[in-house]
Formats: structure tokens, C-alpha cells, sequence
């Protein structure tokens, strides 16, 4: 198979997406709706186990959505920056308005992984 096969067959199978990716903070109030904004809201896991916070939420200018969470940390182990956080898919997560409060799927938190894991809640590994 040559190599324009396989990017044409690749294509038909996962098509490439351009998607404007911004911060919520670069982007006009008229281009994304205001429940979008979730900056500062509280993160914990389907459990309850509170994670840290959400710093930045990257949304799809072109289809006003977020995509992406930007979450800080809870504990953050001594030494480590303010400035660390940890990406997640948005379609992982599930808003909770009445409390201000996003809930990560087990997916979500699953895919963290053990290391990433001991930075939310401050655990040694």
C-alpha cells in the first residue's frame, strides 16, 4: 500500500477536525455561552474525593463548546508550581450547577493513571 493510500484510507476512518481551540479567557462572551465558564468551580471524583479546581476551560470558538478542562491540583506535593495542571476531556465530566461542582467520570480519573492521581489529593506514590 503506498503512502497517499493509507492517508486517504486514515482519513476516511478518523477525518481530520480543525477546531479553533482557545482559553475560555481569549474568547468574546458572545462567542461562547456563559454556562461555559466553570473557572473556579470545584472538582471532585464520581466518589465524592475532592480533586482541585478548574483553571481554564479550552472551548471550540467555532461550535461555542468546551472541549477540554484545565484542573489545578488540590494538594499539590511540596515543591511543585502553582502553574501545574492536569488537561481533561470535557465529554469525561459531568456538571453539577446546583454546587458548583464538576464530577470526573471514572474514565476520566481512571485515565490519569496512579501518578497523576497522587497529585490531585496529595498522595505519595
Amino acid at each position: 500500500m503506498r503512502e497517499s493510500d493509507a492517508l486517504r484510507i486514515g482519513r476516511a476512518f478518523a477525518p481530520l477536525v480543525g477546531m479553533s481551540l482557545q482559553p475560555l479567557r481569549g474568547v468574546g462572551s458572545a462567542d461562547v455561552p456563559r454556562k461555559t465558564d466553570l473557572r473556579s468551580w470545584r472538582v471532585v471524583a464520581r466518589d465524592g474525593t475532592p480533586l482541585g479546581t478548574v483553571a481554564e476551560v479550552i472551548v471550540d470558538v467555532d461550535a461555542g463548546r468546551p472541549v477540554y478542562l484545565n484542573v489545578h491540583p488540590r494538594d499539590q506535593p511540596e515543591g511543585t508550581t502553582n502553574e501545574c495542571w492536569i488537561r481533561v476531556p470535557y465529554r469525561h465530566v459531568r456538571v453539577d450547577a446546583s454546587s458548583r461542582c464538576v464530577v470526573l467520570s471514572d474514565a476520566a480519573t481512571l485515565g490519569l493513571g496512579t501518578r497523576t492521581v497522587s497529585l490531585f489529593d496529595g498522595r505519595s506514590q
